[in-house]
């Protein structure tokens, strides 16, 4: 074979690229999106290990439990060997090849072997420790999942070190549900303590299972030739930390075990299992997240100390709310999970609940310990505390039970200030800082427990549910109070709340953001961080708002609340004079400077005959035009749709008499129906439509959008509504689908109301163009669009293309308030062009006829609001749209263009320009194919007020009712 060309350099094996984790660009959000998903998998896993305790606990004795108890206290001494801090090494290391994955992998595995034999060799020493023959065979069948753990080792770390956090939880909860269910089909028929030994073994079977698949990675053979040392060197100090931190918790249960027999054990085991629940379903996972988030972070101290205290906050606040509740209710606890033989652990658990405090604040130090790679200054650090630990559980052993306990908790109080004290030497951490929050969380959940064990001694303790209630109650009520009178507390509850705008920093450059690579050595401006709380405060009440009030709407309770209301302030009026004029009622969108808004309240006006009172909150959110003003009539009821308690139920008695001379009542839907803005709105909206229907007052919900993913609530409410009879007209057919897909009743294919317009005004045309303007295009730059990119920039080319192709540009706002201001992102745009007498700036809110009219003579309209294309299609001028949640490209599909809806975001421009000069191109066939389709979109739109009843009336003495401007005619 010939040798390789000189100047082509060897190709390194790919096994022997180093295997980088992922890039900290984006690092926010993906500890963001792992902290998540680790939560949610650690709720789940609470509560299959909570039912474990609660069944197996009633199936078993104590002294079962204390049987596995004495085995697991001594062999898990060689389950600390086992791992030999290799699955840290793999997560914390910068850099890994794929030999040295392998590597790890058959070091796991042969030292899981090895300790298995090791372990049945030694079985019967351990049964003659304790006196018992039984301990004999349990040790060698439990000695199995030292392989079993071994071989699933650098799977898991795999899985870690990649953030596939979803994978790993799955993997964990299906293994746990699954040993569980074997455990208590083996107690129910009998095994006694082998039930929970079968839970064991069966566990480290299933995780292999399916471990093995989700992990897009197989081990090799062993590979001499990768280097190991370094990973050798960091997994054996910390195995060296962790076997004496395992010594010294275990030495309790050693020493129980020994000298008080396996009952006594069995309920001190039950303690402290139920104390480490909440620790190991938080803390360790915790450490998931934490670990290579802070790895990547070591570089960047400012980032680095954010980290570690948010962190620390976060998990502390966490789990001493658990343990406080707990400690200050074991007796009803216990009572109520495992029955009255498990009493004797509740003043177990309440003193070992005080270790659990300071376990939980220490935590945070063995996260600077790893992620620092200070694992020899760890090593040092368990070598003098932990022989600390061990002497007090011996000294409390001599008053029994209780004394171990409580030597066990104030051993580990003493560890955690000089843990502080001790990585404040040998890191940078921000020690101090870690031991005031710690303080802070410690007393104020110490005096929250007082409080709440205090207010249930009155209450007898075979009332155990009345227990847990009041002192659940006692409980929040006195955190409430600490964070009253403490401000720095409150500060640390509230820092919680941030945990996710923290975590997603990395969009903004500004702040610093988690892994961007940006100038570190300058703070974020208070100011900046100050909008920053301030958004994720609102995005988490906004969040909170979408479930809470989407749960209440599909429970039927508000709706039955209003109509209970509603028929209360019926029953209260006067009968209704038959001979009395009835009146359409039209309840309004927000409106408030929204022309699209406008646009359909004016297209209701000039296509219903009679009388319209219009539904509003404030009298400022539309304008009745001047030609109908005789017959329309604003009415504000400003908590109909967004209020609630009592003045909603006053805007209910309003509403009763409005309903009582009704001929119809409409909803204008548009895109507010489907609960993407607010949800408790939506179902609002679609309860008062239902509400017209049980006094029989005709309703229908003016053409609205549908997105097919809507809140249960709002799915529900408008179900309900199409149930009762109210007519659902879905705008295009998209939409349609959608509803149909979700069983909706009553829906009719309609189209826009605003198609169905009868006026059109050149009076803006004139104004701002001239009477005879050259040939020009209208461009609207959206506020709401533009919150998720930087559009100004897009625009702007946009724009420069259009003025290269020879025409003029006028900038059209399109909504001007303070929630969604077009005025201020058509400025920015206009600010950023060279000054050109050839780009207008449309410096006022335009009505809807003059919005028209300046259309009719566009060449092209280019807009992020749907309701300006419409009125450009409406004079079959072409209009390149941005999609927003569906709506424009099913309003696309009734002209059969959908190539002219464009995705927003990032490169907006380069999608944009090619369709909008490819319409300027071919425009005759375009303004052809709308001119086809819109008599028949006409007619769609037209369908929105048919079947409406007609009422009779008189117009005002000497006032003629004016017929309304053609569209192709002058002003309106």
């Amino acid at each position: 074979m010939p040798p390789h060309p000189p100047d082509i350099p060897d190709v390194p094996d790919v096994a022997d690229i180093p295997e980088k984790p992922r890039s900290t660009a984006g690092l926010g959000r993906t500890a963001g999106r792992g902290a998540s998903t680790t939560l949610v998998g650690q709720l789940i896993r609470i509560g299959v290990q909570l039912g474990g305790i609660v069944v197996l606990g009633r199936l078993l004795d104590p002294s079962d439990y204390g049987l596995v108890a004495s085995v697991a206290a001594i062999i898990g001494v060689g389950e600390v060997l086992r791992n030999f801090g290799l699955s840290s090494a793999a997560i914390q290391v910068r850099d890994l090849t794929r030999h040295q994955k392998d590597n790890l992998f058959w070091i796991n595995s042969v030292i899981g072997l090895a300790l298995m034999l090791l372990a049945v060799l030694c079985s019967p020493l351990i049964a003659a420790l304790y006196g018992d023959d039984r301990l004999v065979l349990l040790t060698q069948v439990l000695a199995g999942t030292f392989l079993l753990n071994g071989l699933a080792t650098q799977f898991r770390a795999d899985l870690n070190r990649n953030f596939h956090f979803v994978a790993l939880a799955g993997s964990e909860i299906g293994a746990q549900a699954g040993a569980l269910a074997v455990g208590i089909v083996m107690a129910l028929n009998g095994f006694g303590y082998w039930a929970l030994a079968g839970q064991q073994i069966s566990q480290g079977i299933l995780t292999i299972i399916i471990l093995v698949p989700v992990t897009n990675w197989f081990p090799g053979w062993y590979h001499r030739t990768a280097p190991m040392r370094h990973l050798i060197v960091f997994g054996s100090n910390l195995a060296g930390t962790q076997l004496l931190g395992y010594a010294s918790r275990n030495t309790d249960t050693i020493v129980i075990g020994a000298t008080l027999g396996a009952g006594p054990l069995g309920l001190y085991n039950r303690a402290f299992q139920l104390l480490l629940l909440p620790l190991n379903q938080i803390n360790g996972p915790s450490t998931r997240v934490a670990l290579p988030v802070l790895a990547r972070l070591q570089d960047d101290q400012p980032k680095y100390d954010r980290f570690i205290l948010l962190g620390q906050t976060i998990m502390l606040h966490t789990v001493t709310i658990v343990l406080a509740f707990s400690c200050a209710q074991a007796l009803p606890i216990i009572s109520i999970a495992l029955g009255s033989r498990w009493l004797g652990s509740a003043p177990i658990f309440q003193i070992l609940a005080i270790a659990g405090f300071f376990e939980a604040a220490a935590y945070a130090t063995y996260w600077v310990f790893l992620s620092k790679g200070a694992t020899k200054q760890n090593l040092y650090f368990a070598l003098t505390t932990r022989p600390l630990l061990v002497v007090f559980v011996l000294v409390g052993s001599l008053w029994g039970v209780y004394g171990v306990a409580a030597g066990y908790s104030i051993g580990v109080a003493l560890i955690w200030p000089i843990g502080l004290w001790w990585i404040s030497r040998v890191t940078n951490a921000p020690a101090r800082s870690m031991f005031q929050a710690g303080a802070r969380a410690v007393l104020g959940y110490g005096f929250a427990t007082g409080i709440s064990w205090t207010s249930v001694q009155w209450i007898p303790i075979d009332l155990p549910f009345a227990r847990v209630a009041l002192g659940g109650i006692a409980l929040l009520a006195a955190i409430g109070f600490v964070m009253l009178i403490w401000p720095t507390f409150r500060r640390d509850v509230r820092g919680i709340t941030q945990a996710r705008s923290f975590l997603r920093s990395a969009k903004s450059s500004k702040e610093g953001p988690i892994g961007a690579t940006v100038d570190t050595e300058r703070p974020a401006p208070a100011s900046s961080l100050a909008r920053k709380a301030g958004r994720t405060r609102l995005r988490i009440i906004r969040r909170l708002d979408r479930v809470v009030h989407g749960l209440a709407a599909a429970s039927t309770l508000p709706f039955l609340r209003d109509r209970a209301a509603l028929r209360r302030a019926t029953n209260r009026l006067r009968p209704f004079d038959p001979r009395s004029e009835r009146v359409h009622v039209l309840v309004a969108p927000p409106g408030e400077g929204n022309i699209g808004d406008q646009a359909m309240i004016e297209a209701f006006l000039e296509n219903v005959t009679g009388r319209v009172q219009v539904l509003v909150r404030r009298p400022t959110d539309v304008q009745i035009p001047s030609q109908h003003a005789w017959r329309a009539q604003l009415v504000p009821i400003p908590h109909l749709i967004y209020g609630k308690g009592r003045v909603h139920r006053q805007a209910m008695a309003m509403l009763a008499p409005i309903l009582g001379r009704a001929l119809s009542l409409t909803v204008i839907g548009a895109d507010i129906m489907d609960g993407a803005y607010s949800v408790r709105a939506s179902a609002r909206r679609a309860d008062v439509a239902s509400l017209a229907r049980s006094v029989g007052v005709q309703a229908r919900i003016l053409g609205f959008s549908w997105n097919g993913h809507a809140n249960v609530g709002v799915r529900r409410s408008l179900a309900r509504a199409g149930r009762m009879g109210t007519r659902l007209q879905l705008r295009d057919p998209t939409s349609s689908e959608r509803a149909r897909t979700d069983r909706f009743h009553t829906v009719v294919d309609v189209a826009d109301a605003v198609f169905a317009a009868r006026t059109s005004c050149a009076l803006a045309k004139t104004e701002y163009l001239g009477a005879t303007p050259a040939r020009y295009a209208v461009v609207n730059a959206s506020a709401l669009v533009g919150r998720s990119f930087d559009q100004t920039t897009e625009y702007a080319r946009i724009v420069t293309a259009l003025l290269e192709a020879g025409l003029q540009v006028v900038l059209l706002p399109h909504v001007m308030r303070t929630s969604g201001d077009d005025m201020a992102a058509c400025r920015a745009v206009f600010d950023r062009l060279p000054i050109t007498d050839e780009v207008i700036l449309v410096n006022r809110l335009l009505t809807p006829a003059e919005v028209r009219g300046l259309c009719a003579g566009a060449e092209i309209v280019l807009t992020g609001r749907m309701h300006l294309a419409v009125q450009a299609m409406f004079h079959e001028v072409p209009a390149v749209a941005l999609s927003t949640q569906g709506k424009v490209a099913g309003m696309m599909r009734l002209f059969d263009t959908q190539e002219l809806c464009i995705e927003p975001g990032a490169g907006l421009a380069r999608r944009m320009i090619p369709v909008a000069l490819s319409v300027l191109a071919d425009r005759k066939r375009y303004r052809d194919r709308l001119a086809a389709r819109l008599p028949e979109v006409r007619r769609l739109a037209a369908l929105n007020f048919s079947g409406l009843p007609n009422a009779t009336y008189s117009y005002p003495p000497a006032l003629t009712a004016p017929s309304p401007t053609s569209h192709r005619q002058g002003p309106a």
